[in-house]
């Protein structure tokens, strides 16, 4: 069973999620072989306040 976990920083509307579990789902599937009924999506959403890039945080 494959298993992909998105980290983002801040928030993404419903379409966006939606968008982004068919077609990580759909390139799994292309890849690996395995049935799309396998392949769970997991979207972590985190604050962009506990987020930093280059020393400096992103909220």
């Amino acid at each position: 069973m494959p298993i992909v976990t998105l980290e983002n920083a801040g928030s993404l509307t419903r379409e966006q999620k939606e968008n982004l579990i068919d077609r990580l789902s759909r390139v799994v599937v292309e890849i690996t072989g395995k049935p799309l009924s396998t392949v769970y999506v997991r979207i972590d959403e985190v604050p962009r306040e506990n987020f930093g890039v280059a020393g400096k945080p992103l909220g």
